[in-house]
């Protein structure tokens, strides 16, 4: 009775110290800046007039934050780039303005970059490559075909479609009569065309079964399968650099692929391979991983056998209405932008501190 009326107290627990506010925060967009400011950093509630992106001044304002929302090019901004990266840079400025004898506030700049991958590769937000239901990939003669699927190898139906930099998932089959045989992807490529011939195209495999991608990006990859007429692989998601300034809502593109039956003992001319950044080395998705040895040089063509080339139907490469504004040509001057809803961005995605 008495450890009911008198119940021992239990130890007080801390509660977590909320967040510190950042004092400044940018978010790079595909074709966008987003800068805001907490107001709490300034003495004066008339900052925001002295405030500035390069050249264009505020162009939100909220009880917490002063915003900024302008093409990337605009604003005089700087532009670099190298063999693999595209740099813009600018500067946040505070020049306050006073015909006081003193001041209360000294001026600043904080130094602001955007950097982008030119191959597109490593978007974490704005493009989405919509794969459209059902099996994407035509099917063959002999009833081989290739599907988008899950990462449970399920038909990829209506789920959100995957981000750029995201993997994308394939299951090639051929039919079960062809026992003791074993299903090999030659060489597979991405184009913007419905034509296998199109000029650009990216290569996403080659050298007989090489995942030559897979040195660019871990996501891109072969799986195991419990059935060797089945070929289980992922690509990670990509768009070709210049679909960043077309002006269409959606753009198309296609993976077209060499397949081929061979003998269930890889070797150098039919394989499926796979780059181990960890290992830095090449391997075979069920061993015999030598056979991969070819994969940074020339691998030998197989013997004269029936290869089989594929084209998928379409899928769409949309700008998200959450994801990024209404789409605006690259070519902008220093307007401000539509800034409807910019709260929601800083809440939708992952921010880059600057401060």
């Amino acid at each position: 009775m008495r450890s009911i009326l008198l119940p021992s107290l239990l130890p007080a627990i801390e509660s977590p110290l909320p967040s510190k506010p950042r004092n400044i925060e940018l978010l790079c967009h595909i074709d966008r800046i987003y800068v805001r400011v907490l107001k709490s950093i300034f003495i004066s509630p008339d900052a925001g007039k002295y405030l500035k992106v390069g050249t264009c001044p505020v162009n939100k304002v909220t009880p917490e934050h002063y915003y900024f929302l302008y093409s990337i090019n605009s604003c005089n901004a700087q532009r670099h780039e190298n063999e693999n990266r595209v740099l813009y840079s600018n500067t946040l400025s505070y020049e306050p303005v006073t015909s006081e004898p003193i001041i209360r506030e000294l001026a600043f700049s904080v130094p602001l970059e955007c950097h982008y991958n030119k191959h597109f590769r490593s978007y974490s937000v704005g493009y989405h490559p919509q794969v459209e239901a059902g099996t994407v990939f035509l099917s063959l003669q002999g009833g081989v075909s290739l599907t988008p699927v899950d990462e449970n190898w399920e038909p990829l139906g209506e789920l959100p479609s995957p981000t750029i930099g995201q993997p994308m998932y394939f299951e090639a089959k051929a039919p079960h009569t062809y026992d003791g045989k074993r299903l090999y992807l030659s060489k597979c490529y991405v184009t913007s065309s419905q034509s296998p011939d199109a000029t650009r195209k990216y290569i996403v495999m080659d050298n007989f079964g090489c995942m030559v991608d897979s040195k660019n990006n871990p996501q891109s990859k072969f799986y195991p399968s419990d059935d060797r007429t089945t070929l289980r692989f992922s690509v990670g998601a990509l768009i070709f650099k210049d679909m960043v300034s077309q002006p269409a809502n959606e753009t198309e593109m296609f993976v077209h692929c060499e397949m081929s039956l061979g003998p269930e003992i890889p070797t150098s001319s039919t394989k499926s391979c796979s780059y181990n950044a960890d290992t830095q080395g090449w391997l075979e998705l069920y061993g015999n991983d030598s056979v991969c040895a070819c994969c940074d040089a020339s691998c030998p063509a197989p013997e004269p056998s029936v290869s089989m080339k594929i084209t998928s139907n379409s899928w769409k490469v949309e700008k998200s209405q959450i994801d990024q504004p209404a789409p605006k040509s690259l070519e902008l001057g220093e307007e401000a932008l539509d800034h409807g809803g910019f709260e929601m961005f800083w809440d939708a995605f992952d921010e880059e501190v600057i401060r």
